[in-house]
């Protein structure tokens, strides 16, 4: 397993400006999405490292999607997000960090590289991954938290994964850190 990279805070002034253009077409097709799939309310999750809007769809709605980032929105279905919640959360929270990177390109580069993992599962099966997630460097290398993470008995503990879950606004055993505004969109 790759080790864990705590991640620094993010830079404000012109920094946060280009980033909110340079990831609004993504993070607003994450949105769309999320209350497509019936998602009512959003909460703002994250710390100093990077936040995000986290939407957990009703109970039978998005079988099979587990937890997905678009953009800065996570959606997670109510029951995947129960079993290791706070780094499956950190995870995905990871995966804005990558978004922050990648822009507009970000869906387009981690769909290919779910396919070329998927194939490449074909031929090596690696026990207690999804084919998807694989051989994916957007999930295991190039990541601050693997989703490696997930596959194991225990997750990692001591004062560097104490570290990580602080950066992402996460302390063990509670609920993500929320913003003033918790309930963001409404119906």
């Amino acid at each position: 397993m790759n080790r864990l990279c705590v991640p620094g805070p993010r830079r404000g002034g012109i920094f946060k400006i280009l980033r909110a253009i340079w990831t609004a077409p993504t993070n607003l097709l994450g949105h769309v999405v999320a209350r497509v799939l019936g998602a009512n309310e959003a909460e703002r999750v994250g710390g100093a490292a990077t936040t995000a809007y986290l939407y957990r769809l009703p109970d039978g709605r998005g079988r099979g999607i587990g937890a997905i980032a678009i953009g800065h929105v996570i959606v997670v279905e109510r029951e995947f997000m129960r079993e290791r919640r706070d780094w499956l959360l950190a995870h995905e929270l990871s995966h804005t960090l990558q978004h922050d990177w990648l822009g507009p390109t970000y869906l387009v580069a981690h769909g290919l590289l779910q396919l070329i993992s998927a194939l490449a599962y074909k031929l090596a099966p690696v026990p207690g991954f999804p084919p998807q997630h694989a051989y994916n460097p957007l999930e295991r290398v190039w990541i601050c938290v693997p989703f490696d993470i997930l596959t194991l008995e225990q997750p990692p503990n001591g004062p560097e994964a104490n570290a990580l879950l602080r950066a992402y606004g996460i302390s063990k055993g509670s609920q993500p850190s929320r913003s003033p505004a918790a309930k963001v969109a409404r119906d």
